[in-house]
């Protein structure tokens, strides 16, 4: 130890004789190191921050969501549920999810008398009842149905428009698979939340309330979900939407979710509980490489910046050690007289060196979020609301870039 300190002291007071020479090379590594390391920890988080955002986007959301779509049985309704719920947490490699569904009945034909005359001898009109989340739906009118006797539903607002219908009305339903009639009571109005969630593309309607193909199909009928379950209506499709909570994913994590995702839903449509007919649909892979070509291009940007930092810098301290190795020429000169060996010359030098890259690493990566923070607060990506979350203390990298830099 006391030889180190020697040492040391020796360096500092062979630095003070050049200090102009050594300051401008401090100034150019820290300077250097910091910008590099902001960049780097400017790429990670606005990274992060952009494939957040992308994933959350209301264009992509849908897209990003697991459909699954199934015939099953009312009796096995609670098991498919207990196995989509599972699944779904495998797909989206452990992230957290929220599981949304809509069980519908099979198809009814509306009376007659709601049709003009003239149509009347033509195809009927079709609806189907259904339990959908209460979350997605707004009753404008009248109330939420009950568990009651008999059936209680109620109406897209735009089909009670078309229909001319009311809470109060009552309808008997015919089975168009044979099965026997319900009647309904209609006890409101509703109208979706907003008609462009992902959660509609659970219901053939999409929200609208009616559309017509080759019939008209009115509906859903709102009715509560023990309905469905209580054999009061025949059975029909059960379709559950699946959105993840994208908000703690990193780019590092892109190639394990979208493989999560692949495998994820193979692994549904072979799901016993859900029988042989399981429709899987997920977009999230195709978003992911969305995304992950978007980032490519950007980061490519920042390389060539850094690249062009590192050249500037690498001249200056060129500059700064042809300068410094001319003036002390005489004194190597003059060491090696004493008795100093190459290697005792070496260590001063790489010891001067240390005292150098030591700042530089100590402090870039602790300025590296400021400056991050900075940059993301201003110009575009403030406007369009991107905040990454940048690390007070930065992150791994950035003192693993900030270290080889600086040395």
């Amino acid at each position: 130890m006391t030889g180190f300190g020697a040492l040391a002291r020796f360096v500092v007071l062979r630095a003070r004789a050049h200090r102009l020479l050594l300051a401008a090379a401090l100034l150019t590594v820290l300077l250097t190191t910091a910008v590099l390391a902001t960049l780097t920890a400017y790429a990670g988080a606005i990274g992060d921050a952009a494939l957040r955002h992308s994933l959350r986007d209301p264009r992509t959301a849908a897209d990003s969501a697991l459909i699954v779509r199934s015939e099953v049985p009312a009796d096995r309704r609670a098991a498919a549920d207990t196995a989509v719920r599972q699944a779904a947490r495998r797909t989206f490699d452990g992230l957290p999810v929220t599981v949304r569904t809509l069980v519908r009945s099979g198809p009814y034909a509306l009376p007659r008398s709601l049709q003009p005359p003239a149509e009347r001898s033509g195809d009927p009109d079709l609806t189907y009842v259904a339990a959908l989340d209460a979350t997605q739906v707004r009753i404008v009118e009248g109330r939420m149905p009950r568990q009651a006797a008999g059936v209680e539903a109620a109406l897209p607002q735009t089909a009670a428009r078309r229909l001319g219908l009311r809470p109060g009305a009552r309808l008997t339903l015919t089975d168009r698979l044979g099965g026997p009639k319900v009647r309904v009571t209609l006890t409101g109005l509703y109208r979706p939340v907003a008609a462009d969630a992902p959660y509609w593309r659970l219901d053939d309607l999409g929200g609208r309330g009616v559309t017509t193909v080759d019939f008209t199909t009115y509906g859903p009928l709102l009715a509560a979900p023990g309905v469905l379950s209580g054999g009061k209506v025949s059975a029909g499709q059960s379709s559950w939407l699946v959105a993840a909570d994208f908000s703690t994913l990193t780019t590092d994590r892109i190639g394990e979710l979208r493989a999560a995702a692949r495998a994820g839903g193979a692994a549904l449509r072979r799901q016993p509980a859900l029988g042989g007919s399981t429709a899987v649909t997920t977009g999230l892979p195709d978003v992911l490489d969305r995304v992950e070509r978007s980032l490519l291009v950007s980061r490519s940007t920042l390389l060539i910046v850094a690249l062009q930092l590192g050249l500037l810098a690498g001249c200056a301290l060129l500059l700064v050690a042809r300068l410094l190795s001319a003036e002390r020429s005489g004194e190597t000169r003059v060491l090696r007289a004493r008795g100093a060996s190459r290697a005792r010359i070496a260590a001063f030098a790489a010891l001067e060196a240390l005292f150098l890259a030591v700042p530089a690493v100590v402090c870039a990566p602790l300025l590296s979020g400021p400056l991050t923070r900075l940059m993301a607060g201003q110009g575009a990506l403030a406007r369009i609301g991107l905040h990454p979350d940048v690390p007070a203390a930065g992150r791994p990298g950035v003192w693993l870039v900030a270290a080889g830099v600086a040395l």
